[in-house]
Order: structure tokens, then sequence, then C-alpha cells
């Protein structure tokens, strides 16, 4: 049953007895169970955790940005996979949260390196792995500082817009290393890993990620010279009124959605709602992003 609320004066149309999606609740328990046993079973398949991560791209900090939660949505409410930076010619990240407030957009580069591996030396000196993977931060970082490159990261992404606009941009560097078990009643050990955090880097361990409610929704994409395309949506992803506008700049949803776990009912649902979002979010009247309706 489709209910018509632009007696309510919203211009958009909700189907009422949509199959439901799952609750967050059981997303996460099942979720934190299944990364659980990853954790455990595949701690030295870093592609494993590469697949796990597009699949679920809450787990991954960064999409509302690092040092607290701005109330906006990372860039096409998307979470990039293995983005192009063009011109670096060492290993690309693994994955690129494009997030922002109210005046600063934060490109977060994300690297992940097997869980299994070590920070220290049984000298307390770093491992070479974790050296090796400091230095692919490095990199990104030396790429970054060249305007040539910046220019080109703008326009590649299509946020070139925004810049033009007078936003600041500032990036982050996320590493995704190891176990806390290797500190774990090692106090000494937890400061001297605090000593090696350089500027605007963050680390953490594989065991410190979390499921973030506020990105229930977040497409992980591949992109091609401001072309987003979508691979995997989340079990949790739904469509409304909030996202329209970004998922109308997205290509290969219907794709997206097969490819994802979620069950066969409510995919055949979503794919038959997508074109009337896709057409809503070209023409979406501004003032619908608080809007709380989803199917």
């Amino acid at each position: 049953m489709i209910v018509q609320n632009s007696i309510f004066n919203k211009p958009y149309d909700l189907i009422d007895n949509a199959p439901k999606v799952i609750a967050w609740d059981d997303y996460e328990r099942n979720l934190l169970k299944d990364y659980e046993i990853l954790l455990k079973e595949h701690g030295d398949e870093e592609d494993v955790f590469q697949e796990f991560f597009e699949k679920n791209p809450s787990l991954l900090p960064g999409a509302f940005g690092i040092y607290g939660e701005s109330g906006h949505a990372p860039y096409n409410n998307a979470l990039i996979t293995q983005p192009l930076l063009q011109g670096l010619t060492t290993k690309i990240p693994d994955f690129l949260w494009i997030a922002s407030d109210s005046g600063t957009i934060y490109p977060i580069f994300i690297e992940i390196e097997k869980p299994n591996k070590k920070w220290f030396r049984n000298d307390g000196r770093p491992t070479a792995e974790f050296t090796q993977a400091q230095n692919q931060l490095s990199d990104w970082k030396m790429w970054y500082s060249n305007p040539n490159h910046q220019s080109l990261f703008y326009q590649y992404y299509d946020i070139d817009g925004e810049i033009a606009r007078g936003e600041a941009v500032k990036p982050q560097f996320v590493l995704i290393f190891g176990s806390r078990s290797e500190f774990s009643g090692k106090p000494d050990l937890n400061q001297k890993r605090s000593q090696l955090v350089r500027e605007n880097e963050i680390y953490m361990t594989f065991d410190r990620l979390t499921p973030n409610i506020k990105a229930r929704n977040t497409i992980t994409c591949k992109v091609r010279n401001r072309n987003y395309v979508a691979k995997f949506v989340p079990q949790t992803f739904r469509l409304g009124p909030v996202f329209a506008e970004e998922l109308s700049k997205i290509d290969n949803n219907e794709e997206a959605i097969n490819n994802s776990q979620i069950d066969d009912i409510r995919k055949e649902f979503l794919i038959s709602r997508l074109k009337y979002w896709v057409d809503f979010g070209k023409r979406q009247p501004k003032g619908l992003r608080n809007s709380g309706d989803w199917e």
C-alpha cells in the first residue's frame, strides 16, 4: 500500500507494508559475532577483511569524522573502496571516506593490515611490518601535499564544487593494525605505542572497531573520474527522502543490492523502489534532510 504523504506536506510516497529491514540490534549482534570469528580464524588474510568492511561499512571509523561526530553524512553517502590517487606510484589506500562538517572537508584515508601482525619486536622496537605500513601513510601525505595532486583529487572525487565554495580541506590518515592483545597487561608498551602517532594520523587495532548506527545506509562504491559506482549496500540499507539525492548520483545500485547480504524478499522490494527514489532525488526539494521516513 502506498501512503500519499503529500497530504502531510511531504512530497513523496511511502510503501507502508514494505518488507522490514533487519533491526539494528540484531544486525549489530550478528555482525560482531561474525567479525570475532574472522579475527580468530582469518587473521593472516587481509583480503577477507577488505571484503567484510566493504559489505559492512559502518565498522570503519571516519564516516562522520574522526574527532567527534559531525551531523553531516560522508560525501554521496559513500564509502570508497580502493580509491585511486592519480600520480601515486606506491600502494593505494584500502578505503576513503570524504567526511565533512559545516565548514571543512575531511578526506579520511584508511589502511588496513593483517590483524595478526605485530606492532613491536621482542626488544620493544617497531616491527618492519609496522614501519612499512606507517611509510604508506607517509607516501599518501607526501602525495597530497602537492597542490596539483590536490586539484586532481577534488576533480576525480567530484568535490571541486565544494572546494570552490570555500570549504577548507583537512586530510586524516588512519591505520588499522594488529590486535590489542599485544598490549594487554603491558602499560609501557601501550605508552610506547602512543608515541608512534604522528600529525593527522590515527592508529587503532582491529578489535577496537565497533559499528556506527549513523552509517547504516552507507553505500560502498568504486569511483572512476567523478563516477560513483555502487558495489555493496549493507543489510541495514533503507530507502527514503534523506539520502535520495545522494542515491541519484550513484550508478549500479540494483547490482549492489543483489550483491549484498539482504534476504531475497527485501532485495526484490528495494529494487522495485529504486527508480522512484532516484527520480525523487533528482528533484528533491531542500528541507527534507531531517525526515525520519524510511522504507
